[in-house]
């Protein structure tokens, strides 16, 4: 899929991307979170 002649490397890098992903939406969701609380307090 990315040229990788085995597979599995492919999928070392398909795996650190999605938890890259995954640790991103948790930092994003916070900080949403956050936004939501100081709009609701003015």
């Amino acid at each position: 899929m990315l040229g990788h002649i085995n597979i599995k490397t492919t999928q070392i890098y398909a795996k650190i991307t999605k938890e890259k992903i995954s640790q991103d939406m948790e930092i994003l969701s916070h900080k949403l979170a956050r936004l939501e609380k100081q709009i609701a307090e003015k």
